[in-house]
């Protein structure tokens, strides 16, 4: 168990900021993706409603 320490020591002082930026970018790039989604979503729903929008604008003439 001390080994495994030590070895994990000796990692994030070697490349510590490399796992750290490599994490981030992965978190950025999540985020990022999960928010195109809900844009697409927003898009999808407000077109629907248009198309509703436009029916009742149709019975009501």
């Amino acid at each position: 168990m001390k080994a495994i320490e030590e070895l994990m020591n000796i990692l994030f002082q070697e490349y510590g900021s490399l796992i750290l930026t490599v994490v981030s970018v992965l978190l950025s790039i999540i985020i990022a993706a999960l928010y195109a989604e809900l844009l697409k979503n927003n898009i999808e729903l407000i077109r629907e409603l248009n198309g509703i929008i436009q029916w009742i604008n149709a019975v009501i003439k």
